[in-house]
């Protein structure tokens, strides 16, 4: 046999054997790349997620409120005068019937006095007629002239009485001064406030709600109110609901509303602090869903929410078609339905077909 088909037939496979022993090395390390975990939950972004609810349930609003007490009253004399007994100042509590107040007197007795002589001279005139006219000496004409001049003092007398006792001011109900508005022996006029009286205890939070809620109060009764002030933000009290007005307020076109609430004793409650109402509301959109306000996105004037698939964590822009909401919840009449999962905040720099995962607190 030649030398040269020698050679070839000892080093020949030599090249061969190489290239078969490092493809076997090639795919052991691809077999072993793919047996190894893969980071995957580190690289999906953390977002809130949020399951698509239907409206059956109650849905809790917030609203802004503003504390008033639940009556409130300018107490105001009837006719002028100069003030001269003024027994209380602000922030005093009194009870119904307490004298706030009284008037300088002294042209009010008078009068009185005069109309009591006025009235009992005309009453014994009319004795007298009375007496006459039985035994015919006189006209039963000057019988009934002396009746109406009796009955004519006797008015007198009672209008005189009545305006004495407007000279004093008293409380129509129980509670707390809340501003004194004159001074001693100061004139004040007819219907001139001299103190603002409110109702201590139980106090009203308004409120502003929108339209669209008012339109469905009958199928929206209030369930559970809780009002938290600002001043004591760690509790909170339990409100009813009061009333609301069929008129909305030209600013804002809501409609005031309020809810009343019981403070404990030890809390101070004053008119004018503020607080936040938080109501649920029964509704009878059992089948529309509802998504937070904060899903929301804005894009050439239509409305989308970033919905996540189940299986692989992947998100995709969903166009839907939202109503008017309140309480930071909005209802979706189209797009997306109940048990869908969306992305409720930490929307900034998503994109379609990124991977999410739920945020964690650390």
């Amino acid at each position: 046999m030649p030398k040269s088909d020698s050679r070839r037939t000892v080093f020949g496979p030599k090249p061969f054997m190489l290239r078969i022993f490092v493809s076997l090395i090639f795919t052991c390390l691809i077999a072993g790349c793919d047996n190894a975990p893969v980071p995957e939950e580190a690289d999906r972004r953390p977002v809130k997620l949020y399951t698509v609810v239907t409206g059956g349930q109650a849905r809790t609003y917030e609203f802004p409120a503003i504390i008033e007490a639940s009556t409130s009253s300018d107490l105001t004399f009837d006719v002028p005068g100069k003030i001269v007994r003024l027994t209380v100042d602000q922030g005093d509590f009194v009870r119904a019937g307490t004298v706030i107040a009284q008037l300088d007197q002294t042209i009010a007795r008078n009068q009185l006095v005069q109309a009591r002589e006025q009235y009992e001279a005309a009453q014994d005139a009319f004795r007298r007629a009375d007496a006459l006219v039985g035994e015919g000496a006189i006209p039963r004409a000057v019988h009934v002239q002396r009746e109406t001049q009796r009955d004519t003092a006797r008015a007198e007398l009672d209008n005189a009485r009545e305006q004495l006792e407007k000279t004093v001011l008293r409380a129509p109900f129980s509670g707390r001064v809340a501003r004194r508005l004159t001074e001693p022996f100061e004139y004040v006029s007819p219907q001139q406030p001299v103190v603002t009286l409110q109702t201590a205890g139980s106090a009203k939070a308004v409120v502003q709600v929108p339209s669209s809620i008012v339109a469905n109060a009958e199928q929206r009764a209030p369930i559970n109110a809780a009002i938290a002030l600002d001043s004591l933000p760690d509790r909170r009290f339990a409100a009813r609901f009061g009333s609301f007005a069929t008129d909305a307020t030209r600013q804002s076109l809501t409609y005031e509303a309020t809810f009343l609430f019981d403070p404990p004793s030890g809390a101070l409650i004053l008119p004018g602090m503020t607080g936040t109402l938080h109501v649920e509301l029964d509704t009878d959109d059992a089948e529309m869903p509802a998504v937070p306000l904060e899903a929301i996105v804005g894009r050439d004037e239509k409305t989308f929410v970033w919905r996540v698939d189940r299986r692989t964590g992947a998100i995709a822009l969903r166009r839907v078609t939202v109503g008017k909401g309140a309480g930071g919840m909005l209802p979706v009449t189209a797009g997306i339905g109940r048990g869908d999962l969306i992305v409720a905040a930490g929307l900034a720099n998503l994109e379609e077909g990124m991977k999410v995962r739920p945020y964690e607190r650390d």
